[in-house]
């Protein structure tokens, strides 16, 4: 008999059969069935192979282009002619009799970040980071980081040749923050089914990340926060010693470059590390796979819909923008 049961006022909870109640016969069949599993996972390595061999080959087509906006957002190209020819909102409402003078005006007003002397799109990657920050980035991104993604100048993806992972590079220009002039975060993949559980393959694992030193410029670092400690009170009310500062750690999204170390048997100290670090690879996944190659839908917040109901803003959290989901196939997350 089953320990499973099926409780009527609720939904069904599946459970496992015990093998070893079956007869013989049948717990050969099972086993057979295993191994038929197996084929299929030794089928599915050689599919995901390709598949990279295939990353590989078009990642070189991808940087091209990449390259090309590159230019144009720092404003190295200024684009012309049948490169700028794409039908806008604005044109398509140029008749319609419903789109109020005030709604015009509205639109006339030029954005602070964006005046019309300036090269390229100032800013544009902070803007992109702030818009997929709910949807991609897990929140992520607090107010105090803004300033400093306001120097970010692009952001790339690079393939290991070997198959072993990615990495992300946050290109800067120079700034008042840190010294460096990229930031990288790497993901190392594992491809084929794990020795420990081959049954439980399901495409590729990300296994671990490593992140970069942010040389970070005295007083400046926004991961820390100083505050103030209040002078200590002896017995006799007198002041043991005087009001000091110290720094404590501070949400940020640059704590992003800084993620729990693996020991030596590729594990995590605690489930808090592994809390932080499913949030990062989620986050390193998402980056590669849905923010860069779309990073002008998240600019302009196409890519959330209807444009009415997108607010190129700060103001109260949309939730419904929260649970907007782009469908993608991406690696599970080992950790």
């Amino acid at each position: 008999m089953s320990d499973c049961s099926e409780d009527h006022d609720g939904d069904f909870q599946p459970c496992g059969i015990n093998v070893k109640s079956l007869p013989a016969v049948m717990q050969g069949r099972v086993k057979a069935l295993k191994n038929l599993q197996m084929d299929t996972v030794k089928v599915e390595t050689e599919y995901y192979k390709e598949v990279h061999a295939l990353d590989l080959k078009y990642q070189s087509k991808y940087d091209e282009i990449s390259s090309k906006k590159a230019q144009v957002i720092k404003g190295a190209h200024e684009p012309s002619g049948a490169e700028i020819e794409w039908p806008s909102e604005d044109e398509e409402e140029e008749d319609d009799p419903e789109v109020t003078l005030a709604k015009k005006v509205e639109e006339l007003t030029l954005h602070p970040d964006f005046p019309e002397d300036a090269p390229g799109l100032p800013k544009y990657w902070l803007h992109v980071l702030k818009n997929a920050n709910e949807e991609a980035l897990m929140g992520l991104i607090e107010p105090h980081d803004e300033e400093v993604l306001a120097h970010l100048t692009d952001l790339t993806v690079s393939l290991a040749p070997d198959n072993s992972g990615f990495t992300l590079h946050f290109h800067f220009q120079e700034n008042p923050f840190f010294a460096n002039q990229v930031l990288t975060k790497q993901y190392s993949l594992r491809h084929g089914p794990n020795p420990a559980s081959p049954l439980d393959y399901d495409g590729p694992e990300i296994t671990a990340c490593t992140g970069c030193v942010v040389n970070w410029k005295e007083g400046k670092d926004v991961t820390n926060k100083r505050i103030k400690v209040k002078a200590f009170e002896g017995r006799k009310g007198k002041a043991c010693c005087p009001p000091a500062e110290r720094e404590i750690k501070a949400d940020s999204f640059f704590t992003f470059f800084c993620p729990p170390v693996f020991k030596e048997d590729g594990e995590v100290e605690n489930q808090d590390d592994q809390a932080i670090l499913a949030v990062d690879f989620e986050v390193g996944f998402a980056l590669k796979e849905k923010v860069i190659p779309r990073a002008v839908l998240y600019f302009t917040g196409d890519i959330f819909g209807d444009d009415d109901d997108f607010e190129d803003c700060e103001d109260e959290d949309d939730e419904d923008r929260k649970s907007t989901r782009l469908n993608s196939s991406h690696p599970r997350y080992l950790v």
